[in-house]
């Protein structure tokens, strides 16, 4: 697709602050699997990653990015608590298409690059409390799907 650019449509950039630290509600708004060169390691060769982007509830803020490496299983468990997700037989599949759009509690730190760039970053991904979650975000959709399901046996 080609595109014809006119000086006077370019529009500024706006230039959002990062998310401060503490723990926040955040929505999971990207979820993919990929390699990630940085997240390379011998128990991991190909620096294979569940790769998420994170929003916090408003929109106002810079997105959160968290690659999980495959060989930090205890970060999985973490992520899995919260949105609702349990291991089975000492196995957990976290799949991104049922993680898109879980809005979930993080807690959120600060980190500082080599560079002297400061970026927001996952610290803890945190279980669920119905207090600080919205409305509706406190039933999970595997929750909802199964409260609309009647408690007879007619299979209609």
């Amino acid at each position: 697709m080609q595109f014809a650019i006119d000086d006077n449509q370019v529009a500024d950039v706006i230039e959002r602050p990062i998310v401060p630290s503490g723990v926040r509600v955040m929505t999971i708004v990207a979820a993919e699997e990929g390699p990630n060169q940085y997240k390379v390691c011998d128990e991991n060769p190909a620096g294979m990653c569940l790769k998420l982007r994170l929003s916090d509830s408003g929109g106002s803020f810079k997105f959160v990015f968290d690659d999980i490496p495959k060989h930090l299983a205890w970060r999985a468990v973490q992520l899995a608590d919260a949105v609702g997700i349990k291991a089975v037989g000492g196995s957990l599949v976290l799949t991104p298409e049922e993680l898109l759009d879980q809005s979930i509690l993080v807690e959120v730190s600060h980190y500082t690059s080599k560079a002297g760039k400061v970026s927001a970053v996952v610290k803890k991904y945190m279980p669920p409390d119905a207090a600080k979650m919205p409305k509706a975000a406190a039933k999970r959709p595997a929750q909802q799907k199964a409260a609309s399901i009647p408690d007879d046996d007619i299979p209609f």
